[in-house]
């Protein structure tokens, strides 16, 4: 019996031991994946987004928005409307009796910071942009520049730097809505920062015809990058791509008949969902809590033959 107790005593405490090491590790395993999650989840972002539209607005960021166009006409809103020009005079891509008309080859507008346009495909098939700012003495709010069918169609990328609305609202004779679209929102956390300097798509969605679509953060506006281009003479529409700049931002989606838009923006669950870093460490650490499982089982195991024994 004196020697029954003290050996009952010693593996009582390896026991206990035992125990106490499958719950640290348990532990280290709970912090671990705390640790990841936290360092993946990210609140800054970009979204890329191609779309196809009929029209959209931009408002000009910076002072590196230059625009040259082969052939132009620029229509300067008159001060007052003149009805005395016949009806043949009339005749153009803008109304003469609303408009200046100049026809203009080889020129660069230089768009100004803050200054904002519309942007829309003209009746004809060119390219139609309105000035809505009143910041130019030549061009006061209203003027119009029309790219002819021919020229807007032989005519490279019109880059520009600012916030953008894709889709005008639509309503019944609407001439201005978006086509369709697919957006992709890319971030990248701590934990991901650290293996690899890569964004990984997060969220990703398409969009329907007649969407208003653009871009919100908490103050300021939103600024992108991209570029117009035109499509294939026998396809109606707009070109539009752009990425955003990197901020804690969402994507603005409005329908007609809902009141409230819809907001898009990745979340935890997509984030966790999507990463193949999350993937790759939980296959890591579940082989890892085998490997303990089996190592910690070993002494119980050989504990429990000797006392068959």
């Amino acid at each position: 019996m004196q020697v029954v107790a003290p050996l009952q005593n010693a593996l009582a405490k390896i026991g206990t031991h035992r125990i106490w090491a499958r719950l640290a590790f348990v532990i280290f395993i709970v912090l671990i994946c705390l640790a990841i999650g936290f360092g993946t989840m990210a609140r800054e972002r970009t979204f890329s987004l191609v779309a196809t539209t009929l029209g959209g607005e931009i408002t000009f960021n910076g002072q590196q928005n230059d625009w040259q166009f082969s052939e132009v006409i620029r229509c300067t809103m008159r001060t007052s409307p003149d009805f005395r020009i016949s009806g043949e005079a009339r005749e153009e891509l803008c109304d003469n009796a609303l408009f200046k008309v100049e026809h203009l080859s080889d020129i660069v507008v230089s768009w100004r910071d803050a200054e904002r346009i519309q942007f829309r495909s003209h009746p004809s098939g060119g390219l139609q942009i309105r000035l809505d700012s009143d910041s130019r003495a030549d061009m006061p709010p209203g003027s119009l520049l029309i790219i002819p069918q021919a020229a807007w169609a032989d005519h490279g990328a019109l880059a520009f730097q600012g916030a953008v609305q894709l889709g005008g609202e639509m309503a019944t004779g609407s001439t201005d809505y978006l086509l369709s679209g697919h957006w992709e929102a890319l971030q990248t956390g701590l934990a991901t920062s650290l293996v690899r300097d890569i964004t990984e798509v997060v969220k990703s969605g398409t969009l329907v015809r007649g969407s208003t679509v653009d871009f919100i953060k908490s103050e300021g506006n939103v600024i992108s990058f991209g570029h117009l281009t035109p499509r294939d003479e026998s396809a109606t529409g707009i070109e539009v791509a752009l990425l955003t700049e990197r901020a804690p931002i969402a994507l603005r989606v409005s329908y007609y008949g809902l009141q409230e838009p819809a907001i898009f923006k990745p979340d935890w669950i997509d984030t966790i969902s999507s990463s193949t870093l999350l993937v790759a460490l939980a296959a890591l650490l579940s082989l890892i809590a085998g490997i303990v499982g089996l190592v910690l089982a070993v002494p119980g195991q050989q504990e429990q033959d000797s006392d068959s024994e």
